[in-house]
This record gives structure tokens, C-alpha cells and sequence, in this order.
């Protein structure tokens, strides 16, 4: 496994101190290099002095909170790939897909158990090193998405799409006219496990759908009790 580069912004001084030990351990074991922040300005110094793979990032913060940093770094070219994880104390399903629209990959309701945080990074984590691989290319019904650059075009125009939204696209594109199970397209694109996986694949399929445009979303469509197919 290639190192990896975590950043944790989280304001509560007990949590950083939860975080640190955490991380410490895994460390241990792990090649992980780790960075605290307590709020959005020290976060941004250190995202502008090291480079980081992941960020575990709290909702609720004095100041700049997480989701206005979250659609920050989603604005930036030089951070929009950032792998997110947004935690909060925040548990309902609609705090859960506004931070998922915002563009976060992950969403993880506070208090946590710590075997599920460390799934949730090893699953990031997994796809991080698939995206290395740079498998080849695909196109289908006028979309071409290349996995090597992170590119999708529709009629060779670009699309922008956020990372989990891009990894579901791409099972469809290698096989349309398939019919695929939610727990299948759960388990290739997330990894893990989660109370609210349901919610969070419905959420990012209904985000993909609408980001393909009225004509390209037509083809991915709902079986209800079934799945889900994207048509040729």
C-alpha cells in the first residue's frame, strides 16, 4: 500500500486528542502520515504546505463550518479531488444528503464506533489505489470516462462529476443493459459497511442523474425492488 496523507479539522480539543491517538496506532502498522486542524484557516495552511489524500472533516465549527469548507475545496482545482469524509452530530437524512450534494464521499453521524471510521478510510483508501492502476478508458451512449485522468465527457463535452458519482458511472459504462442490485453497486463503489447506505447510494444516484443533463440521465434508470440499469 502507497503511503497515505490524512488531514482531521475538528474544533472540539477532546476529539483531536481521540483523533491523534487513533491515528498514532494506526500508524504503527500503516504507512500514514497524519495532520490536525482546528477550523478552516489552519487547514488551509496546511493543505497549501503538504500534499493529503484524505480529509476527516467536522461539520459544525466556529467560523468557516465544515460544509462551507467542504464547497470550498469542491470550487478548487488544486483540492477538488480530495477524498472527504464529513463527520458530524447531525444524523438526520437530510443533513446526510446535503453534505453528500455539497460533495462529500463519505458521512459519518457522531458518536461513531471506531471500527466503522477505520473502514470508512481503508475503503477510501482501496479506491485511491485503483484510481493508480489507470485502467483503461470506456465509452458508452456518447459518455467517455477515463479513470486515468478523472475525465468524463458527454458529446466531448465535460462533464464535472464528484468522485463516488464517477465510480458508479463507470460500473454502468462497463456494463450497460445490466441490471445491478444496490447492495452490489454499495459494495463495488463504498466497500463498507454503513445504517445508511441505502440513503447515501440513493442520494449519489440521484446526483449523477441529474449532473448527466436531462437527455444522458434518461439512460440510468430505476427498477424499482430490482436495481438500477443504464441503457445503451
Amino acid at each position: 500500500m502507497s503511503r497515505q496523507r490524512l488531514l482531521v479539522v475538528e474544533d472540539n480539543l477532546g476529539m483531536r486528542g481521540f483523533y491523534d491517538k487513533l491515528l498514532s496506532q494506526v500508524s504503527r502498522n500503516i504507512p500514514l502520515d497524519y495532520f490536525l486542524a482546528k477550523n478552516a484557516p489552519e487547514a488551509r495552511r496546511i493543505l497549501k504546505d503538504q500534499i493529503v489524500d484524505i480529509v476527516i472533516l467536522d461539520w459544525v465549527m466556529p467560523g468557516t463550518d465544515g460544509l462551507q469548507f467542504l464547497k470550498e475545496l469542491r470550487a478548487d482545482p488544486m483540492h477538488r479531488d480530495l477524498l472527504i469524509i464529513m463527520v458530524s452530530s447531525k444524523s438526520s437524512a437530510q443533513d446526510c444528503a446535503e453534505a453528500l450534494d455539497a460533495g462529500a464521499d463519505d458521512y459519518l453521524s457522531k458518536p461513531f464506533p471506531v471500527e466503522v471510521l477505520l473502514a470508512r478510510l481503508r475503503s477510501l483508501a482501496r479506491r485511491q489505489e485503483r484510481a493508480w492502476q489507470s485502467p483503461a478508458p470506456v465509452a458508452c451512449a456518447g459518455i467517455r470516462l477515463d479513470p486515468s485522468t478523472g475525465t468524463v465527457t458527454s458529446g466531448g463535452k465535460p462533464l464535472h462529476l464528484h468522485p463516488k458519482e464517477m465510480l458508479l458511472l463507470e460500473v454502468f459504462l462497463r456494463r450497460p443493459d445490466v441490471l445491478h442490485p444496490p447492495q452490489e453497486l454499495w459494495d463495488r463503489v463504498w466497500g463498507c459497511e454503513s445504517e445508511n447506505w441505502e440513503h447515501l447510494l440513493v442520494a449519489t444516484l440521484s446526483n449523477l442523474k441529474k449532473n448527466l443533463g436531462p437527455k444522458k440521465g434518461e439512460h440510468l434508470q430505476c427498477r424499482r425492488g430490482l436495481g438500477y440499469i443504464f441503457t445503451a
